[in-house]
């Protein structure tokens, strides 16, 4: 009776009370329209809209590969049927993965008592951005509950050694998953699944190994076979592991922000040492991947997967051999500014994208013509009508055309192969633009920016007659 009153209590103090408080406060600054911190999640949104009607793609009858996850769009898709409320799908999803999050690390900390694992849970939560993950819309929440599922059966059994034995069901399920989740899961998944291998259970890795590598080939062969690469759009437009410079400057990067991390690594590394030589090999591999190929930033979401990993382990291992550490504990914050910034600023994140993408999408919708944009989400989502992505995470041409052309001619071919005549974009981003455009107008935002790229949207018309018809929704617009 004891232990469900302690996860009732955990439940209303970890996951309901910081969800509520941040959930109103984001509907105070967005005038009762919840928003999300990001724009990316309307880009799996709408996804995940066509592929329930029968496209994988930004745009009916065009394949694209916009999203940063193979699996996320598919388990949006279902909740289609939602109506007007689909739109908080990946809120619900998001909330359910908090929830399950304080369930296991309850699970994993279950021998301290429960004031001092309340305050040990949330400097955890905060440190990692944990709340903040749930409001972006992303797939991360899910990301770090697979990686704490992942670790739990090598903690539960003694909180003195990483257990050995037969790795459960579930635990291989999240093995499979994480990868498919976000790319960068393999970084943890592969090592795991050698480690399960050579700890004896062969035939239990070799099934995970291989319906890894059937699920995400398929997947690749599908893109593929649509001329759009082995991976999605915007994992090509951020990836560094074709060059080896870039795989160096990534690595240069990752160390002057994450650099202090090999101390707790190193710690651990040598604690295992003399039990388990195999699981030194699991952590360092793990850490050498992410820091040569994984990012960090975007609004604390990237490097957390890797940040849980050896926080979970390296606090298990201290409190298990010092029971006298949540002084130590109480500095993570400290140590983790940049990601508990996010925390505290996602209520006028949310706003930002509310004041400008949001209207953005109004407009357009308005407007109730195709148009060119560079910040794909929710004009793709609300809009109604065709979308070119000139940043190309949505069309393959145009990342192409980005990255390869010395001129702006490219925008106009495009433009005009997709019989599009405005143009929504950060001028930043296109420091020279066709000279055929006609700048009409710009959105600026009011308040301080957090997330968007830019705080100011220039909208552009091709044709005196279509500049007059934007013109004219735009007036319109402004007396709403």
């Amino acid at each position: 009776m004891n232990k469900n009153i302690d996860k009732i209590i955990v439940q209303i103090t970890l996951v309901l009370f910081p969800f509520t408080f941040v959930f109103l406060r984001i509907l105070f600054l967005t005038n009762y329209n919840f928003t999300y911190t990001l724009d990316d999640p309307y880009i799996h949104l709408a996804l995940a809209k066509n592929i329930w009607l029968g496209t994988y793609g930004i745009n009916i009858g065009e394949v694209s590969a916009p999203s940063s996850s193979i699996l996320w769009p598919f388990l949006l898709t279902p909740f289609f049927v939602m109506g007007k409320f689909f739109e908080f799908a990946p809120l619900l999803i998001n909330l359910c993965c908090l929830s399950v999050l304080a369930h296991i690390i309850n699970l994993i900390f279950s021998d301290i008592k429960l004031s001092l694992r309340l305050i040990l849970i949330a400097l955890i939560f905060i440190s990692l951005n944990v709340y903040g993950l749930v409001f972006t819309g992303m797939e991360h929440s899910l990301q770090i509950l697979l990686v704490a599922v992942i670790l739990l059966p090598f903690i539960r059994k003694s909180h003195n050694y990483f257990s050995e034995g037969i790795m459960p069901f579930y635990a291989m399920v999240s093995l499979i998953l994480l990868p498919l989740v976000r790319y960068e899961g393999l970084a943890i998944s592969v090592p795991i699944i050698l480690y399960i291998f050579m700890a004896g259970e062969k035939k239990k890795s070799c099934i995970a190994m291989l319906l890894l590598i059937l699920l995400m080939g398929v997947f690749s062969f599908f893109l593929y076979s649509n001329g759009l690469g082995i991976m999605p759009s915007s994992v090509l437009s951020k990836s560094s592991f074709s060059n080896l410079r870039l795989i160096l400057d990534n690595f240069s990067n990752n160390l002057n922000n994450y650099g202090f991390m090999f101390i707790p690594v190193i710690a651990i590394l040598i604690f295992f040492w003399k039990t388990d030589k195999i699981w030194c090999f699991v952590i360092l591999t793990v850490t050498c991947l992410h820091f040569f190929f994984g990012k960090f930033g975007w609004f604390g979401r990237y490097e957390n997967y890797y940040l849980f990993f050896i926080i979970l382990i390296g606090i298990r291992l201290l409190i298990s051999f010092r029971k006298n550490t949540l002084y130590i504990i109480c500095f993570l914050p400290f140590m983790f500014v940049s990601l508990v910034a996010p925390i505290f600023l996602t209520p006028l994140a949310a706003s930002n994208i509310y004041h400008q993408q949001a209207q953005t999408a109004q407009i357009a919708l308005m407007l109730n013509e195709p148009v060119a944009v560079n910040d794909l989400g929710l004009v793709a989502l609300r809009s109604g009508q065709y979308v070119l992505d000139l940043w190309g995470l949505g069309s393959i041409e145009a990342l192409r055309y980005r990255t390869t052309s010395i001129n702006t001619d490219w925008l106009n071919i495009l433009m005009e192969k997709k019989h599009i005549k405005y143009a929504f974009i950060y001028d930043s981003w296109f420091p020279q633009k066709p000279a055929n455009w006609i700048k009409v107008a710009e959105l600026r935002l009011q308040e301080p920016r957090i997330t968007p790229a830019s705080d100011t949207v220039t909208l552009y018309a091709v044709g005196l007659a279509k500049a007059e018809k934007l013109q004219g929704v735009l007036r319109e617009y402004s007396e709403k």
